[in-house]
């Protein structure tokens, strides 16, 4: 029943999903494993817990990012344009409209969205990006392209505006990331984005927000942390317009910016987290029939259990509905399969949502005491 072990100053779960795609079937890629181990580390200095892969495990990572298809990124298909995609580039345009850059480059800049959204409000920025998702959304919508991993060298101009989204959170050796940006950028430029917040996660002891993928998981304390030790000394964190995540940027400039940091979170995550995991392998084995909302949140929890295919999963994108992740055996349902029956219970593994999808499934006929979130694990 138990498939994680809490190591000196980590937690390791022996196999989880590798979900990087969405597929019609079960079927993996050659050469990309469906399940790796995963371990986290904390960062004790800068207040975040960490995700150091293997050589091995890296090279999978790698090799995932430069496919033509990736879960994370946003397109027409992604079901998330309308919501999670507008809050974004409603930052982005504002950010940029504040400070009117004449040199703009997106790191990371996938299918080109906020690119084609800057450049209708009139804006010319510049993507860059190593995927040959990228190449082929670039060709189709013509935006231009600087199809590799960032380096300043390969830059045609000075940057005096980078911007990234959902790629802070994928970056090893955040610090060296965020140094090489300040490094790039012109006098008083600026550096924006948006990552995700696992704040309230680890205050928790949740493991939800663990994927191979998202190698750092920040607190508001961290990112003010990295990007002073990057150089940056006017930096802003907000929270997000929808979802759980931080809208970021900080200006490149001597003149200093005093103000107190947000306290610590991380001490003690490992001591709740065995709390959180010892009380999810409880339900799971004391209920017959355990179904799981927000699938990339409840697979953490499923893999601690050595589950890979039992419980039904579900997802309120209906551009996921009886598609597979990557490393989990059975299809993804709708709100619309979630039929209660006595006994059954719905784990949901989303904080940022639990509400919302309460509610949603009580007025489809679920008891309230028959949906549960990370809060009752404890």
């Amino acid at each position: 029943m138990q498939h994680w072990k809490f190591l000196a100053n980590s937690l390791e779960l022996e196999a989880m999903p590798f979900y990087w795609r969405l597929g019609e079937t079960a079927e993996g890629l050659a050469g990309i494993p469906r399940r790796m181990p995963i371990r986290i580390t904390i960062d004790d200095d800068r207040d975040y817990l960490k995700y150091v892969p293997s050589r091995d495990e890296w090279s999978c990572l790698d090799a995932a990012y430069k496919q033509d298809q990736n879960i994370g990124f946003l397109n027409p298909e992604s079901g998330q344009l309308d919501n999670y995609g507008s809050s974004v580039n409603k930052f982005f345009h504002e950010t940029v409209e504040r400070f009117k850059p004449k040199a703009i480059y997106e790191i990371g800049c996938g299918a080109g969205f906020s690119i084609k959204y800057l450049e209708h409000h009139g804006w010319d920025v510049t993507g860059i990006d190593p995927s040959a998702y990228s190449r082929k959304w670039s060709e189709e919508t013509g935006f231009k392209l600087v199809n590799k991993f960032f380096d300043a060298d390969d830059l045609p101009t000075t940057p005096d505006f980078v911007f990234c989204n959902d790629v802070f959170e994928h970056v090893p050796e955040v610090e060296t990331f965020s140094r090489s940006i300040f490094d790039a950028l012109a006098e008083n430029g600026v550096f924006c984005f948006c990552t995700t917040n696992s704040t309230r996660s680890i205050e928790l002891g949740d493991i939800s927000m663990l994927e191979h993928q998202h190698v750092n998981m920040f607190s508001e304390r961290s990112i003010h942390e990295i990007l002073l030790e990057a150089g940056f000394r006017q930096i802003e964190v907000r929270g997000g317009s929808y979802g759980n995540t931080f809208h970021v940027f900080a200006i490149k400039t001597d003149r200093g910016q005093a103000r107190e940091l947000p306290r610590k979170n991380t001490q003690g995550y490992f001591e709740r987290a065995e709390k959180c995991l010892t009380g999810f392998a409880r339900l799971y084995g004391a209920t017959d029939e355990l179904h799981g909302y927000v699938p990339l949140r409840c697979i953490p929890y499923l893999a601690a259990v050595g589950d890979y295919r039992r419980t039904p999963l579900y997802d309120s994108n209906l551009q996921w509905h009886q598609k597979y992740i990557d490393g989990y055996d059975s299809p993804i349902h709708c709100l619309g399969d979630a039929t209660y029956n006595p006994g059954k219970k719905m784990f949901v593994a989303s904080n940022t949502f639990y509400k919302e999808i309460k509610a949603s499934l009580i007025k489809q006929g679920w008891p309230e005491a028959s949906v549960l979130g990370v809060n009752d694990l404890v």
